[in-house]
């Protein structure tokens, strides 16, 4: 069976203008549809990958995902039809975006033919979503409150939401005890009629996340704490056959050092009729005063059974042009992609700055990936003949060569006659560092009534395991904890949910000298407006 994946409008909200735009059909992968719920997760990527409960850093830290065994600039993330991926560093950090009913699709396996740079492993789409709801969290040193709502002028849709965040967990750092804070406000808006749809966001946060010791005597340093703060702004307008969108991102430390970095993406989608699509993108992307203008062309045709994709990315000096290729196939349960790819050196890479040296002559990633599946099954292998990483000799990003990943995910869920059963398990050998080699998700979920008071519950297990040696040779802890959850509808439109996280008390590092488990109790409630 194909799937379909809509990357222009959300599908839960703003359906009458669905019809109207672009359809990708990705024949041969697997897609993984979800939610981000503000009452059940705690971050974003969590939405996505099911184990990251517990991130290095907390809320505000550096979120990034993993797919395939890959590293993190092997994703390519969407938000709202345009790439985010940020331009200074080749990923995206998904550590601050709250989880505020965001629909998710995640398309597997490499995917440049039709994304772009930066899809080898896959591509996350995130679609906002606007509902009638109030949502709040209540927990020792955490508040969270989202506030969204929808309304249907004639021929029109509207939908705000405003989402604040203010939360410490103690310390992100095992070596101290003081309070590392995190602070986020989020406005989101969206218009649709039956021209288009336009989106803006803008994200403002404030984050502690160690002591900057070095910058101040001895007998100062429990007073000095680092701290960043930063604004993400994120613009779009989509039509049948137009998708623009502007991006910007800035941090400023209070050491001094200031990022900034923005991106201009267009996409001319020229025909996309009876399974063809020809499209063309073009791309301002700037970090601090470095900028590159990227163009390319793709057209992909594909029915039930069959698709075939292939992008012409335009060379820049001294990157010579690229050619990417894919197919997928698919009958009866069974599915098969094969398809070169490609990411681009991110502009810190490639210029450097004041600490890391330039290298102009560095060359994109470049590999071969494939996946075979049967229904919930999936088997994948890339191999890379070509890598970039930081060399510390020379102290700047250099081409290292060959290396490879693969493994083999299972993930369902399974009904029964009062609840459910999601089970999630994956196996990846790869030569990539902090990758777990065995992830695992169990949850059951039931509900029912007692003297007339409608109830649900639910118990989680999830465990990430031999991730290995860190950078500097230390092992990484393994991640073992299980979660509770109890709700009730005290009126038809009022849940009231009590939440208790790592019920055994599993303090650990989730990577080396970065504190992460340890029990929590909260308090949600949820109001349908």
């Amino acid at each position: 069976m194909k799937n379909i994946v809509m990357i222009a409008l959300a599908m839960l909200s703003f359906g009458a203008i669905a019809d109207d735009v672009e359809e990708t059909i990705v024949v041969g992968a697997k897609v993984y549809n979800g939610y981000a719920d503000p009452l059940y997760d705690d971050n974003l990527l969590e939405s996505i990958q099911y184990t990251k409960k517990f991130i290095a850093g907390g809320l505000g830290g550096f979120h990034g995902i993993q797919l395939n065994g890959t590293d993190t600039k092997h994703t390519a993330v969407y938000k709202n039809g345009v790439p985010v991926n940020d331009p200074s560093s080749g990923w995206y950090d998904f550590g601050t975006d709250l989880p505020a009913h965001q629909d998710i699709t995640v398309i597997s396996g490499p995917n440049s033919a039709r994304f772009g740079s930066g899809s080898m492993a896959g591509v996350v789409l995130i679609e906002d979503n606007f509902e009638r709801q109030f949502t709040a969290e209540v927990a020792e040193d955490i508040t969270k409150v989202i506030a969204s709502y929808e309304w249907y002028p004639e021929s029109q849709e509207v939908g705000v939401q405003v989402a604040h965040y203010n939360g410490t967990t103690g310390s992100a750092m095992t070596y101290n005890d003081e309070l590392d804070w995190y602070k986020n406000t989020t406005v989101k808006f969206a218009y649709a009629n039956e021209v288009g749809k336009i989106n803006l966001e803008s994200i403002n946060y404030d984050s502690d996340y160690d002591q900057c010791w070095w910058m101040m005597p001895p007998n100062e340093w429990e007073d000095w704490m680092c701290h960043v703060e930063g604004e993400k702004n994120t613009a779009t307008l989509r039509t049948k056959y137009l998708v623009l969108g502007h991006t910007t991102n800035k941090a400023k430390h209070n050491t001094g050092y200031e990022i900034e970095s923005e991106r201009t993406y267009g996409n001319f989608i020229a025909y996309n009729d009876n399974g063809h699509e020809l499209g063309v993108t073009a791309q301002n992307e700037v970090y601090n005063e470095k900028s590159r203008d990227t163009y390319s062309a793709y057209y992909q045709w594909q029915n039930d059974f069959i698709g075939v994709g292939y992008r012409f990315q335009e060379g820049t000096a001294p990157m010579s042009e690229q050619h990417i290729a894919r197919i997928g196939v698919e009958w009866d349960g069974l599915r098969f992609s094969l398809a070169n790819s490609y990411r681009l050196p991110n502009l810190y890479e490639q210029r450097g700055d004041g600490w890391v040296n330039a290298n102009p002559d560095l060359q994109p990633e470049e590999g071969v990936g494939t996946e075979f599946g049967y229904k919930d099954v999936s088997i994948y292998y890339y191999e890379f003949a070509e890598g970039i990483d930081f060399d510390f000799n020379q102290y700047k990003y250099v081409n290292t060569g060959e290396y490879s990943s693969h493994g083999i995910r299972y993930q369902d869920q399974f009904l029964l006659d009062n609840g459910s059963v999601f089970v999630y398990t994956e196996y990846t050998e790869t030569d990539k560092i902090r990758v777990p080699r065995y992830r695992t998700k169990l949850s059951y979920w039931t509900s029912g009534s007692f003297g007339g008071i409608q109830w649900d519950t639910a118990l989680e297990y999830l465990g990430e395991f031999e991730k290995g040696q860190d950078y500097d040779g230390r092992i990484i802890d393994d991640v073992s904890t299980a979660n509770f959850k109890f709700g009730v509808y005290a009126t038809s439109n009022l849940y009231i949910m009590l939440e208790l996280d790592d019920i055994m008390n599993n303090r650990f590092e989730v990577l080396p000298d970065y504190a992460a488990g340890g029990r929590t109790v909260r308090l949600s409630f949820d109001r349908i407006l």
